[in-house]
């Protein structure tokens, strides 16, 4: 019973993004979805004024429109952080994956993962009402062009798993510019252009591949903050895996991780030979190019640091990777290989310079 709950939808202008703060009544027990750092204080602010205890801060995802104010909320009221085990966040306090429950009270929060839009998006199902992220907007959806996006994911998560929800189910999505504030699973279903049930994959597969959009003005002083939990992308390391014993970093990773002027911060190293550094899939801007073989090692011996932070770069991640493997050898410890090199950089239609 919606009696038996406390709701509050509340809108960031700038980034037209909506925050909730839900809670059980009787417990007093809360949780705040998508809070956006430059409204922290007027949500905590409410949140006081209910007498609520925060018990968790939910992100649908990682955003790249705005920065998250998980960390400040976390800082301030000990509540803890939520996200999607996909996002690889070393800072937050619980990574979740399909079926897990939170409890509010006696009120239970479920989640569902919708990726699509990127690969850390999920739902949270709670009292008859969905909070959909950018996975289901009202009459629209996220893009999938970016941070591992994929608009077979996405539809296969809306017809899937969010179509399955009852149709009074109400949806309340992380964003709206037309002044819409919810819908209904049921109104989606019948009216949503992109994925309505008259559209199948493929179709829709084709209506996001047209959409051609810029990037969101603040990707890159978002996404490196918010896999900082909303903190300075400066006070953390670029995310890496190991592979066959190499440090590997993808294309994606890289830019979206990379905010325009953190190249002092970290290095881009190109290991290429100088005709290629200019040739038809060009450079990275910031890069620099140092040839792998004596003069890389040089290079690293005589003019790098074992404390620098680089990513190597070479035409399609072979070079790159035994220039990782030579750095490692002289005690770097924070080196990684960008896999896929100018070949997947260019496919992904990153920009590239040509001196």
């Amino acid at each position: 019973m919606k009696s038996e709950i406390i709701f509050y939808q509340l809108f960031e202008a700038n980034s037209s993004t909506y925050t909730y703060i839900i809670a059980d009544r009787h417990s007093k027990e809360a949780a705040v979805i998508d809070p956006v750092l430059d409204t922290v204080d007027r949500d905590l602010k409410l949140i006081d004024e209910l007498g609520l205890q925060l018990l968790y801060i939910f992100d649908t995802h990682i955003h790249a429109d705005h920065i998250t104010g998980a960390g400040e909320i976390r800082k301030r009221t000990k509540a803890k952080t939520v996200v999607s085990k996909n996002a690889d966040v070393a800072c937050i306090d619980i990574s979740v994956e399909e079926g897990q429950e939170f409890l509010l009270g006696n009120k239970r929060i479920q989640v569902i993962a919708t990726p699509g839009h990127t690969d850390t998006c999920v739902s949270y199902f709670f009292e008859g009402m969905v909070f959909t992220g950018d996975a289901l907007l009202i009459r629209g959806c996220g893009r999938t062009d970016f941070q591992q996006g994929s608009s077979a994911k996405l539809y296969e998560s809306v017809h899937e798993k969010l179509f399955k929800l009852p149709e009074d189910t109400i949806v309340y999505p992380a964003h709206d510019y037309r002044g819409q504030t919810a819908s209904t699973i049921g109104l989606e279903k019948k009216f949503n252009p992109r994925l309505g049930a008259s559209k199948n994959k493929e179709e829709f597969i084709k209506i996001m591949s047209e959409l051609k959009l810029e990037n969101p003005k603040k990707i890159h002083e978002a996404v490196p903050a918010n896999l900082a939990c909303g903190g300075s992308h400066n006070s953390r390391k670029l995310q890496s895996r190991m592979v066959d014993g190499i440090p590997e970093i993808t294309c994606e990773e890289v830019f979206t991780q990379l905010p325009h002027g953190l190249a002092q911060a970290v290095k881009l190293i190109d290991v290429r030979q100088p005709g290629e550094f200019n040739n038809e899939y060009g450079h990275i801007a910031g890069a620099k190019l140092v040839t792998l073989g004596p003069e890389l090692t040089h290079f690293l011996e005589k003019e790098g640091s074992p404390q620098d932070e680089i990513v190597f770069i070479c035409r399609s991640g072979g070079r790159s990777g035994a220039a990782t493997a030579e750095s490692l050898r002289l005690g770097y410890s924070s080196v990684m290989n960008m896999v896929g090199g100018m070949i997947r950089w260019s496919e992904l239609g990153y920009p590239v310079e040509r001196d």
